[in-house]
């Protein structure tokens, strides 16, 4: 075969290559408006539906709109008793689906369904996620401000794993230049409805307070109390070993008990709107009467596609700071991000 023409037939397999391994969007959706998606069902999330259509691209759909699911591929689903079903989608009766694993059938309400995991799915398409950035000026004192934010959360059968980032940049021609640097990993592992086990590990750097670096890891255990279409909200407890590092001072190691819990809101009509309050306590086990807070408080909503604004607070508290130094620190900032 003459080498012209063995090009021909590559460029001509390598064109038909991308229609020839897509993948078929076989998952029915059907709306209460009667209208009928015929695309591949990604996730159910925070009270909206993404799918994937030829025609249109990537969609998100709000759950309350969906009257029936069809799917052959198999799915994680869980309702907000925080129990969970595993199996392909049948079509049943308006606002219920059944749910086949084998022989075993078991119909569910939509309205009891708050999140949709396809299972089977590659280590990357698990991946969720956000990074934003923001910057403001102030002219009166040339003050600047830089801050960046980024979450990553990877979803398995029995895991959810998270990792978290912030760091804020302040500089001014009064004071020398400020920084805060936060990155944590935590991992909650399913142990039965509504109760999970916790691991997490932390690192925090703040020259405001003279915190070169506090470092902590440790476990515990996380009840959720409530999870819908609309809202979560879980309470947990635990024990940490902190290693601290102020500036000047020797190192300081703490066991601690860690104590606290986050509340969600979020709705979706077309657009993201998110609110998310995290408030940890930690309280030394060494005698002292030392006590710690963390806050952290972000408002998120969409703008255009994957593309959204914010707005993030947080407040550090430490009772008994070294001598001379800071009990608190508190700062807001505005964001741009993308999610993915």
């Amino acid at each position: 075969m003459s080498s012209v023409r063995m090009a021909v037939l590559l460029a001509a397999s390598l064109s038909l290559a991308p229609s020839a391994y897509a993948a078929a969007k076989t998952d029915i959706v059907e709306l209460a408006n009667g209208d009928r998606i015929t695309c591949e069902i990604k996730k159910l999330e925070r009270g909206k539906l993404t799918v994937k259509t030829d025609g249109i691209g990537t969609i998100a759909i709000e759950w309350d709109d969906i009257q029936r699911l069809t799917s052959t591929a198999r799915f994680d689903i869980t309702l907000t008793s925080d129990e969970h079903h595993y199996g392909t989608l049948v079509r049943a009766d308006a606002r219920t689906v059944d749910v086949v694993d084998g022989p075993r059938v078991v119909r569910l309400s939509l309205g009891d369904i708050v999140r949709l995991a396809p299972v089977g799915r590659t280590f990357w398409s698990r991946l969720d996620g956000s990074v934003a950035a923001g910057f403001s000026f102030t002219s009166a004192n040339d003050q600047t401000q830089w801050s960046l934010d980024a979450s990553v959360v990877y979803r398995s059968r029995l895991w959810v794993t998270e990792v978290t980032g912030d760091s804020l940049l302040t500089t001014s021609e009064d004071t020398d230049r400020q920084t805060r640097n936060n990155l944590a990993l935590q991992s909650m592992r399913y142990l039965r409805p509504r109760w999970s086990a916790l691991t997490f590990v932390q690192f925090q750097q703040n020259e405001e307070l003279s915190l070169n670096l506090r470092s902590l890891a440790g476990g515990g255990i996380v009840r959720f109390l409530a999870q819908s279409n609309k809202s979560t909200a879980f309470l947990s407890s635990g024990v940490a070993y902190t290693n601290e590092k102020y500036v000047g001072e020797p190192d300081q190691n703490i066991a601690e008990l860690v104590v606290g819990g986050a509340y969600a809101w979020f709705t979706f009509d077309g657009r993201s709107t998110n609110l998310t309050t995290s408030v940890y306590s930690f309280y030394a086990l060494n005698g002292s009467s030392r006590f710690r807070l963390e806050l952290n408080t972000s408002f998120k909503s969409d703008i255009v596609g994957d593309l959204y604004w914010s707005v993030n607070g947080f407040e550090s508290f430490n009772s008994q700071p070294p001598p001379g130094e800071k009990e608190s620190d508190f700062g807001i900032s505005a964001t741009l991000g993308w999610s993915f």
